[in-house]
């Protein structure tokens, strides 16, 4: 993780680089997805997680959101601040994630692609009534990224069904880092995080995932609305509100 500079937004970003594809040499389709993951960062959750909604994604039965905090959400794209922060004690929450699913293709075949028809993502923000931001841009001083790491499962992976790879799968990732500079569970680090939830969470959010392979271009955008005393729905126990701090962090 690293700290990155800015007084306004200073954010922790958790992204995990990796996208589920899947092309053939006449057609491509890319299938996106959005979930509210366990914190890949150290959570023991987040295999089974990943095992699951893999599994699902494949199956053609996974609904969007389907691990978010609110169950209305399920089936939609939009997501609660409690799905997009992660902090350094308790369960370590959750990041929002965007799988990616190719069927018919594998790693060695995306990475044979050249120019506009390679593998390709970008990420844009929207916060409160500001304009809409280059994310990536901001952080990694690119608009398009390519996997980071493709022999990363917890990335990108060939997905098997009874040992044949029936296409690929990954994800990209995203959190702000709540209650930062704590990182065991005692009762100021839990009024820090209600803190963060509660300036974080009233705001309106928007984020816009997109993907480019073989010339084509695929997103999804996901939504969140601004919601007061958002601390009051938190399944935590013993969080209270403190003083509201002025900045969010980002990790990278």
């Amino acid at each position: 993780m690293k700290k990155v500079k800015g007084n306004e937004l200073v954010a922790v970003l958790t992204a995990v680089l990796g996208f589920s594809v899947v092309c053939s040499s006449s057609a491509t389709e890319v299938k996106l997805f959005v979930d509210a993951a366990p914190n890949v960062y150290g959570s023991s959750e987040y295999p089974n997680w990943k095992a699951n909604t893999y599994a699902a994604i494949y199956n053609g039965t996974f609904q969007n959101m389907a691990n978010g905090v609110n169950p209305a959400n399920v089936g939609t794209t939009d997501f609660e601040i409690q799905d997009e922060v992660v902090y350094s004690f308790g369960d370590l929450g959750r990041r929002l994630t965007w799988i990616y699913y190719i069927p018919g293709v594998t790693i060695s075949d995306l990475q044979a692609r050249t120019g506009n028809d390679r593998l390709q993502f970008s990420l844009w923000n929207q916060w409160g009534n500001k304009p809409e931001y280059d994310f990536y841009y901001d952080c990694y001083g690119k608009t398009w990224l390519e996997p980071s790491d493709w022999n990363n499962s917890n990335k990108i992976m060939n997905y098997e069904v009874n040992g044949q790879v029936v296409g690929v799968i990954g994800t990209a990732g995203m959190a702000w880092w709540g209650a930062y500079g704590y990182t065991s569970p005692s009762q100021e680090a839990y009024e820090a995080l209600a803190s963060d939830l509660c300036k974080w969470g009233s705001v309106d959010e928007k984020w816009i995932f997109k993907v480019k392979l073989d010339g084509n271009e695929y997103n999804i955008t996901s939504v969140r609305e601004g919601v007061p005393d958002v601390v009051s729905t938190l399944p935590l126990l013993g969080i209270v509100t403190g003083a509201l701090i002025a900045a969010r962090k980002r990790v990278a």
